[in-house]
């Protein structure tokens, strides 16, 4: 779950990270007001879930009420990244002298909270990593011992960081570390994390996302339809079903998000493009049906496959789920199935005598004929 910057901020706030005096603000009068009560040139930055505001023309400056009025009227309601925007931060002007990047997130290989810090904050990250990678300090941290002090400091050294800017920075970083581990966020990032000309350190932006599987926990993030990309992807998660949208044709139904994989591996290899990556499970007689539901709500799918391997779930029990949804959806695009796992014989049967579908033995003999009649 992505956090909008406010909210990030909320959370710096709470364990002690300096950030911006700011006002998060939906109307061009509360801009006004927001820069008039703040008493100095303020920014005006669009609160979308997404990277690259400042480029999409979503960040603005102001030196006066009045000003503060006109570009938050000219951001509101325009279209960003995909996101219509309907909230604003109205912050104060900060006197940068340096920036620099620091992000806490997870080290897939080792399974552990891992730093990453430069001197070259305020960029696109991605390209320092890409052009530049020795300017990347990057340091994995032991999970159940945390992030100790010398740890930070040292990091702070790497970074060519001496006297007083060093103590502020490890203050900074132990706090991250606090927000990282106490909200089960994914990432904790701060880019830029700015040196004031009057020496202070400030965190000017703030990037929190929190891992969905902890969400029960986390009681005061509420995951809502703006947190995803699309109206699609928000009813699959009511459903509990895993769902993304993609730029091809062919409308992917498996059971198990690695068996998903695969198949969209499979799909590519084979000159094709899928539609989505769905994966359903668990109530297969209502998860079918809504997972059918929502592939055939996008009209780039020309052809459905499907693809289960049951074992836990039977593959026969999955097989009479699939059958009631396509007799009640009744899909107009071709059908190719491969079924197999415990009860596969009885799970073949029945697609064949309730729907008339010929189930594949074979993965790859499904994939290409999907291929095929999707055009590739």
């Amino acid at each position: 779950m992505k956090l909008y910057e406010y909210e990030g901020k909320e959370l710096f706030k709470k364990m002690g990270i300096p950030v911006p005096r700011g006002m998060m603000i939906t109307s061009a009068a509360a801009a006004a007001e927001a820069a008039a009560q703040l008493g100095s040139e303020v920014v005006i930055k669009s609160q979308i879930l997404q990277g690259g505001r400042g480029k999409a023309g979503g960040i603005k400056f102001a030196a006066t009420p009045e000003a503060a009025r006109e570009a938050a009227a000219a951001i509101l309601g325009s279209q960003l990244k995909a996101e219509t925007v309907s909230k604003l931060l109205v912050e104060e002007k900060l006197a940068i002298a340096r920036e620099l990047y620091l992000a806490i997130t997870i080290d897939p290989v080792k399974a552990s909270p891992l730093i990453m810090a430069s001197a070259a904050g305020g960029m696109d990250i991605e390209e320092v990593a890409r052009e530049t990678p020795e300017k990347i300090v990057r340091e994995t941290v032991p999970i159940f011992r945390g992030l100790m002090p010398f740890q930070a400091r040292r990091i702070a050294y790497r970074l060519g960081l001496e006297g007083k800017d060093a103590n502020n920075f490890t203050d900074i970083l132990l706090k991250l570390y606090r927000v990282f581990r106490s909200f089960d966020a994914e990432l904790a990032e701060i880019n830029p994390l700015v040196v004031t000309g009057d020496g202070k350190m400030v965190a000017a932006d703030a990037k929190v996302n929190i891992y969905d599987g902890a969400l029960f926990r986390q009681k005061d993030f509420v995951k809502g339809p703006e947190r995803y990309d699309n109206e699609r992807e928000y009813r699959a998660a009511q459903y509990g079903l895993g769902y993304v949208k993609l730029d091809g044709n062919i409308g992917v139904l498996c059971t198990g998000a690695g068996l998903t994989m695969t198949v969209l591996d499979l799909i590519n290899y084979y000159g094709g493009k899928p539609a989505n990556f769905l994966e359903f499970g668990g109530a297969t007689y209502k998860n079918s049906y809504y997972a059918m539901q929502l592939v055939l709500e996008d009209p780039d799918v020309k052809v459905i496959l499907i693809n289960t391997f049951g074992l836990v779930a039977r593959a026969d029990v999955i097989s009479q789920g699939l059958a009631q949804a396509i007799k009640e959806l009744k899909p107009p695009q071709p059908i190719i199935a491969s079924i197999r796992g415990t009860g596969e014989e009885e799970a073949r049967e029945i697609l064949r005598k309730e729907v008339g579908l010929e189930p594949y033995a074979n993965v790859e003999e499904a994939v290409r004929a999907a291929v095929k009649l999707a055009g590739g």
